[in-house]
């Protein structure tokens, strides 16, 4: 380290005089400035080089997205048929004067919501029609914390199930894992009051397949991310069909 920082600027020019202190201190203002601006060059280039076990963040963003779009061909290929009977009967239901109720939790929930309005308010701009009655189970934030705190978290979404559920409406629910046992349930107490059931699914479809009348397992465990992208992208595909077996097209 420069002489300059070790005993000062008063005794430095004590020691060695005025104009030697002068040169003394401009070297040191450029050493500081060198050597702060290579860190920060240093840090940049780390950085923009993406190191994380030698794997560039390029090859990370192509990794996760490729296999995003082949999980989702794989979901494609093997569950149209199921898509499209998905999409017939929710419209069916929504053509008889019924509904359709959807749940699911954490990310699921917030899935749930958004399908939800895009059948109540609207899909795409492009399409002109009414309201679908749709409700997401995940959205009242007092009847979930009364019905955690009264019944136990996992009875929430059946308890809302008997509130709004009539015979011939339909229930949603989305899991990742195929084994939220709250949306299980919901599909179990829908089942007794003479509704349809219905399941976006993840893993191996979990302890939920047995009670849904139409699912569709995506491929993936481990991890929710991927999952859950497949799924919103069918539930947007069946809305686009919903649309158009009811006759409202754009």
């Amino acid at each position: 380290m420069p002489a300059f920082f070790l005993v000062g600027p008063i005794g430095l020019i004590s020691r060695i005089g005025l104009i030697p202190f002068f040169f003394i201190f401009i070297y040191c203002a450029v050493y500081q400035k060198v050597t702060i601006s290579t860190n920060i060059m240093a840090r940049q280039c780390s950085c923009s080089e993406g190191g994380i076990g030698g794997t560039r963040y390029e090859e990370i963003v192509l990794d996760t997205l490729l296999y995003s779009a082949r999980l989702k061909e794989t979901v494609a290929r093997q569950n149209s048929h199921v898509v499209v009977a998905m999409a017939r009967m929710i419209a069916g239901t929504f053509d008889e004067g019924g509904k359709l109720l959807i749940c699911g939790n954490g990310g699921s929930a917030a899935d749930a919501q958004h399908l939800a309005a895009e059948l109540t308010i609207r899909y795409r701009s492009s399409v002109t029609r009414p309201a679908l009655p749709a409700i997401a189970l995940s959205t009242d934030t007092s009847a979930l914390t009364a019905g955690a705190n009264d019944l136990g978290f996992d009875e929430v979404f059946a308890r809302l199930v008997e509130a709004y559920g009539r015979e011939g409406d339909i229930i949603l629910g989305l899991s990742t894992s195929g084994n939220s046992p709250n949306v299980c349930k919901a599909l179990e107490r829908a089942r007794t009051r003479g509704m349809k059931t219905m399941a976006l699914l993840g893993g191996d479809g979990g302890s939920m397949l047995q009670h849904a009348d139409l699912s569709i397992v995506v491929p993936h465990s481990g991890s929710a991310d991927r999952v859950q992208e497949c799924h919103i992208a069918l539930g947007h595909v069946i809305i686009e069909l919903v649309e158009k077996m009811m006759g409202f097209s754009g």
